[in-house]
């Protein structure tokens, strides 16, 4: 349905109502709602509000023919390699989110179009859901990806990466004549400010022109060699990866380093841990990697990314450094590169 400014609109998923107050070209509708905050939706999660639509004069005048609902600017679905048969692949499912910048600006600088990338020989039943930016709940859109194929799901405005954090995916995968149940999916993709305006991250690839920051979903190698080492009766030890670990030649480190002090970077599972005892673990690591880079005498500098937030862990850090190491120099690192969220040290 399309939508233009000054429509009444209810939402969908939500009890309220609002008035649209712009419709941008990605296919998203903004919405001045009932509490006075304009808020992004989705055109197919909105209709017309029937109570605040005219009389018709005419009753007997034929209704308009319904309109395809857009998908984010219409249908944007690629066929990827079905012109040239290939080999089967492993029974994987191969699932890649992917960041394009949008109108060929600079990556600091412009939007970015979100993807997502079917690159196996399942189809994937996917419900997509993300914060709305400013109050509570979650934007979503379903669909259906077909073996080989990308599919363009939304576009992020530049000063909303920082606060959305992240996106969820909910999966159901099925293949062609394979009658084998499959449990469904579920996965997280994190969205870390600082990544997103480094050029280093954005790369050329098999499935857009241009470069582009593409996440793989799911780590397929762990999951094939677990269900290898299953399937075979082996199971492997954390000792033995540990053994193999320390058999191999430690590497220098770079002259300058970079650590992400973001609870996802640093802990596999934080659920349970109070704020003071996340602030802890930060600092903790924190200390470690400092102390790790001034006993190496090739380490220049170091960059601690700790994010915007309430300013907690950059205040934190930044006062143990002025107790507990000074000889080190520090400043806020490039604006450019990490978003005004990360603190340059001087080691040497």
């Amino acid at each position: 349905m399309n939508f233009k400014k000054g429509d009444k609109v209810k939402f969908l998923n939500e009890d309220d109502h609002g008035t649209v107050t712009r419709v941008t070209g990605d296919g998203m509708v903004y919405v001045l709602n009932s509490d006075d905050f304009e808020v992004p939706v989705l055109a197919r999660e909105l209709i017309l509000d029937p109570d605040a639509m005219p009389a018709q004069k005419n009753p007997t005048k034929p209704a308009p023919e319904p309109q395809p609902e857009p998908h984010a600017e219409g249908s944007r679905r690629i066929v990827l390699h079905n012109s040239t048969p290939k080999k089967p692949k492993k029974d994987t499912v191969e699932l890649l989110a992917a960041f394009v910048p949008a109108d060929g600006k600079p990556v600091d600088k412009c939007d970015l179009e979100f993807y997502l990338v079917n690159d196996s020989e399942y189809n994937m039943c996917y419900n997509y859901l993300r914060p709305i930016v400013g109050r509570p709940g979650y934007l979503s859109a379903m669909g259906v990806l077909e073996p080989d194929t990308k599919e363009y799901i939304e576009t992020f405005r530049r000063s909303d990466i920082g606060e959305v954090g992240g996106v969820k995916l909910q999966l159901l995968t099925y293949r062609e004549g394979d009658t084998t149940p499959r449990k469904p999916l579920e996965a997280e993709v994190k969205m870390h400010a600082p990544k997103f305006y480094q050029e280093s991250y954005y790369k050329d690839n098999d499935f857009f022109d241009g470069k582009a920051y593409i996440v793989n979903v799911f780590e397929n190698k762990e999951m094939d060699e677990a269900l290898r080492s299953l399937k075979d009766g082996k199971v492997q030890h954390k000792d033995a990866d540990d053994k193999q670990l320390k058999s191999q030649k430690p590497q220098r480190l770079p002259e300058k380093v970079v650590v992400d002090l973001h609870l996802t970077e640093i802990i596999d599972d934080e659920a349970g841990m109070s704020p003071k005892d996340m602030l802890d673990y930060q600092m903790k690591v924190f200390r470690e990697k400092l102390d790790e880079c001034i006993a190496d005498a090739h380490v220049k500098k170091v960059v601690f990314i700790h994010g915007k937030g309430n300013g907690s862990l950059k205040l934190e850090l930044r006062k143990c450094l002025d107790r507990n190491y000074k000889r080190c120099q520090y400043q806020d690192a490039s604006f450019e590169e990490y978003g005004g969220g990360a603190t340059l040290v001087y080691v040497k």
